[in-house]
């Protein structure tokens, strides 16, 4: 669960990030005082709650919700303010809660029990390998720092499961070079780029490590692949005779699909 907070009081702010990850320990929370800089995270994280205070000294906070609203129209609104006047104009905009400053841990719970649009505790990755490989998180592409980590994801999907040695990645990865380097240390950093792309979506355990192996928990991914080999009529339906068609080393698997 990804929770965005503003409040532009540095007490307000630390009080409201205290009650919210009381109650949602696992919680990624990004505790703002600047308008812009939530908006900014907002835009990055796509985060299922925001809980706002509304009168801000550079804005307003229900105009900050205006243009939440505008990027996510799902998102659950959480309003925290010391008066109560602005109740009506609040839900005018559908929030999902109102919570009157001084923040209780027990308000913050009834309303994370009562959102307008509930959510689950951890989002879903889901993966299209039929053309080329992409990979979602709550319908959104994941992005990362690093060219070749999409590529190493996509490596681990086509493994379904089987851990994959640092060495049987590196040669994948790397089959045309003539050159003798050792590019584990590279992997590494690759690792670690995905696991912060899969943190945004709380899904970084979804990446499995031992010592100089990796792997993928493949329970927790929605894939077009993994349903058809499981058989489903529209996975079998979707598959259009190409397969991770960017990287030459899925031929093998494409060449396992298209047996009769």
């Amino acid at each position: 669960m990804n929770i965005l907070a503003l409040d532009d009081e540095y007490l307000g702010l630390e009080g409201l990030v205290t009650a919210i990850k009381a109650n949602v320990p696992n919680a990624i929370v990004g505790g703002y005082r600047d308008i812009k800089e939530a908006l900014d995270y907002a835009e990055k994280t796509n985060p299922e709650i925001a809980f706002l205070d509304i009168e801000l000294r550079m804005g307003n906070g229900l105009d900050v919700a205006k243009k939440l609203k505008a990027m996510n129209p799902r998102i659950n609104i959480i309003f925290v303010t010391g008066y109560s006047e602005y109740m009506k104009e609040a839900f005018d905009l559908y929030a999902s809660g109102y919570v009157l400053k001084p923040v209780m841990n027990e308000n913050i719970k009834k309303e994370l029990e009562n959102l307008r649009f509930p959510v689950s505790e951890k989002k879903r990755i889901s993966v299209h390998t039929f053309g080329n490989f992409e990979i979602f998180g709550d319908g959104i592409p994941l992005t990362f720092a690093y060219s070749k980590s999409k590529e190493l994801l996509a490596i681990l999907v086509d493994a379904n499961g089987i851990t994959c040695s640092m060495g049987m990645v590196e040669e994948l990865m790397w089959e045309r070079e003539d050159d003798c380097r050792d590019h584990r240390a590279y992997i590494r950093n690759l690792i670690a780029d995905i696991r912060r792309s899969l943190r945004k979506f709380n899904a970084e355990d979804i990446i499995l490590r031992s010592h100089n192996n990796i792997g993928l928990k493949v329970s927790d991914i929605d894939c077009d692949y993994y349903d058809y080999l499981a058989g489903k009529p529209e996975a079998i339906a979707a598959f259009n005779g190409e397969y991770m068609s960017q990287y030459s080393w899925a031929e093998k698997t494409l060449g396992s699909l298209l047996k009769p």
